[in-house]
C-alpha cells in the first residue's frame, strides 16, 4: 500500500470566507500551507468537466454502459487500468488532453481570482494540467505521501489546486494533507511505491487533516506541503480529480511547467491544439507573458 498511515486525522478548515478579506487568506496560507475552498466553483461547471472525462472513459471501455454515465460505475470484470502504464491509457489521455474544456476549466475565473487574492500579484495558470481518474483495486498505486516541488520546480511559492471531478466521500478516497508541513521546507525524496514513484518520509509527528469533498470544493497547497491521496476503497466506482498548478507570474517557472502533461508523442501543443480554432486565445497564452522561465 502506498499511503501512510495517519495515526492523527483532523477534518479541513474552510476558507472560502476569508477571500473576501485576502489579509487573512494569506495569513492562514502562511500557517497551514493549505487553503481548503469549499464551494469554490459552480456545481454544474464540475460536473459538465466530469461528464466530458467520463464521455472518454466510456468510449474507452471502461465504465458500465447500463449505468448512469455520471456515476462512473466501472464495467463488472473491467481490470484496473493504471495511468501512464498501457497504451489504453495513453490513447484516453491524448483524447482527453486535446478538449479545449478542459483547458479552460484551468483558467476558471473563481479559480484565478482565488489565486490573485492568495499571491497579491497577477496569475500565472501553469499549462502543464494534470487529469486523473483513479480506478478501484489499484490501493498499491495510491499516490504516496509527497511534496509537488520534486514535479514543478521553477519557483517554490507554486501552489496545487486539487479538483474532485464530482462528491467525493471517504470511500472514494480524495487527498489528505499534512498541515503546516510547508514550514519543513524541501524534504529528501526517495523512491516510493505508488503513482509518481517518489515520495518522502511521512513521521507520526505529520498532523494529517481530510475529509469528504464535494462537487465545486478546491484544495490548494503550498509547493512544499507534504500530501497523499487515499486509497480508493468503493467497489466499483472511478474517482476523477483535476490538479493544476499557479504562480505569481513574476516569480521564475520552470520550462517543464510549459509544456503537456506525460509529453511524447501525439502529446506536443500542436497536437493538442490542432483541432482548435487559430484564434483560440488559450493557444499558447503562456508565450504572451513577459515569463522568468528556468
Amino acid at each position: 500500500m502506498a499511503m501512510a498511515t495517519m495515526t492523527r486525522c483532523e477534518p479541513f478548515r474552510d476558507s472560502l470566507p476569508l477571500l473576501a478579506r485576502p489579509p487573512e487568506l494569506r495569513a492562514r496560507a502562511a500557517t497551514d500551507g493549505y487553503l481548503l475552498l469549499r464551494g469554490l466553483l459552480p456545481r454544474d461547471d464540475v460536473l459538465s468537466m466530469r461528464a466530458l472525462v467520463l464521455a472518454h472513459c466510456r468510449s474507452a471501455g471502461w465504465t458500465d454502459v447500463e449505468a448512469p454515465m455520471l456515476s462512473g460505475r466501472v464495467l463488472a470484470g473491467s481490470p484496473p487500468i493504471l495511468e501512464g502504464q498501457s497504451e489504453a491509457w495513453a490513447c484516453f489521455y491524448r483524447l482527453l488532453y486535446s478538449r479545449r474544456e478542459l483547458h479552460a476549466f484551468n483558467q476558471h475565473p473563481a479559480l484565478l481570482a482565488a489565486c490573485a487574492a492568495l499571491f497579491d500579484a497577477p496569475v500565472l495558470a501553469h499549462p502543464r494540467l494534470i487529469a486523473r481518474v483513479m480506478f478501484p483495486g489499484t490501493a498499491r498505486w495510491t499516490t504516496p505521501p509527497h511534496q509537488d516541488c520534486f514535479y514543478i520546480g521553477g519557483t517554490a511559492q507554486t501552489w496545487t489546486a486539487w479538483i474532485p471531478l464530482g462528491d467525493c466521500p471517504a470511500e472514494l478516497g480524495g487527498l489528505a494533507i499534512a498541515a503546516g508541513s510547508h514550514r519543513l521546507g524541501p524534504q529528501p525524496v526517495k523512491p516510493a511505491e505508488g503513482a509518481g514513484g517518489h515520495g518522502v518520509a511521512a513521521d507520526e509527528s505529520l498532523r494529517w487533516v481530510a475529509d469528504d469533498f464535494s462537487a465545486g470544493d478546491v484544495l490548494l497547497f503550498h509547493s512544499w506541503t507534504i500530501h497523499q491521496a487515499r486509497d480508493n476503497r468503493s467497489e466499483d466506482r472511478l474517482r476523477l480529480s483535476c490538479d493544476f498548478r499557479y504562480q505569481d507570474a513574476r516569480e521564475p517557472v520552470s520550462a517543464d511547467s510549459l509544456h503537456p502533461h506525460y509529453r511524447g508523442p501525439g502529446m506536443e501543443w500542436s497536437d493538442v491544439h490542432a483541432a482548435w480554432p487559430a484564434d483560440e486565445p488559450l493557444r499558447d497564452y503562456w508565450q504572451r507573458m513577459a515569463l522568468q522561465v528556468v
